[in-house]
């Protein structure tokens, strides 16, 4: 797998982004001061990361055909608006309705994530089913999470149905990669993805070349001369 430049440049944007975070927590350490001010960087900065992550993963599964992803990609500039001023602004200002629209926000953000990395990773039939019960489940707890933010009322069983919602979500997730590791390690078939003359470029699970690509390089099959 190679990455795009403008992929390249996002990860080492993100990578910047979380050298400087460090080195203002580390600075405020030494420093024997850690001000409100090196919080709401720092803050500012996994912020960044957080919805910038959410942004490229939409991205990367836009560019496998699931345009729905287009969501997660606008949600992920909206939940970057709607935190940034709750962030920076003190509690008297913000209001507990400011955080709670940021907290809104940031959880279902949260769902979407867990759906678009869920899909990156899952391979074969079984895969993309877990890819997709781990969408629905996490919308579903998003839902959840989201109405007990907004009313002050509290149900019996609210707590634990929360719970058990994020916990099967999360369990869908983490197995998704797993069983499209499994799935793929089986005796499987082969695919053919192009042909020239007498010769067959194929897709195997077995045997065959496992070439070191450099990012950027990709394979070209063209006839010699």
């Amino acid at each position: 797998m190679t990455l795009r430049p403008s992929a390249r440049f996002a990860w080492a944007a993100a990578a910047v982004l979380a050298v400087v975070a460090a080195l203002v927590a580390l600075f405020s350490i030494v420093r024997g001061d850690f001000s409100e001010t090196d919080g709401r960087i720092i803050g500012t900065l996994a912020l960044v990361l957080y919805t910038g992550g959410a942004a490229f993963a939409g991205l990367s599964v836009v560019d496998r055909g699931r345009r729905l992803a287009w969501a997660l990609v606008v949600g992920s500039v909206l939940s970057f608006l709607l935190v940034l001023p709750a962030l920076w602004g003190t509690f008297e200002e913000s209001g507990d309705g400011d955080w709670e629209l940021a907290w809104v926000a940031l959880g279902t953000l949260l769902a979407g994530f867990l759906w678009a990395t869920a899909w990156l990773m899952a391979r074969g039939v079984a895969g993309r089913r877990l890819a997709v019960a781990t969408g629905i489940l996490s919308v579903f707890a998003a839902l959840l999470s989201d109405a007990a933010v907004w009313t002050d009322e509290r149900y019996d069983g609210w707590g634990q149905l929360l719970a058990v919602v994020w916990i099967v979500a999360v369990l869908a997730y983490v197995l998704t990669p797993l069983v499209s590791r499994l799935a793929g390690s089986s005796p499987a078939s082969e695919r053919v993805l192009t042909t020239l003359d007498d010769v067959e470029l194929v897709v195997t699970t077995r045997g065959g070349v496992d070439p070191a690509l450099a990012p950027g390089e990709r394979l070209l099959l063209r006839r010699r001369g």
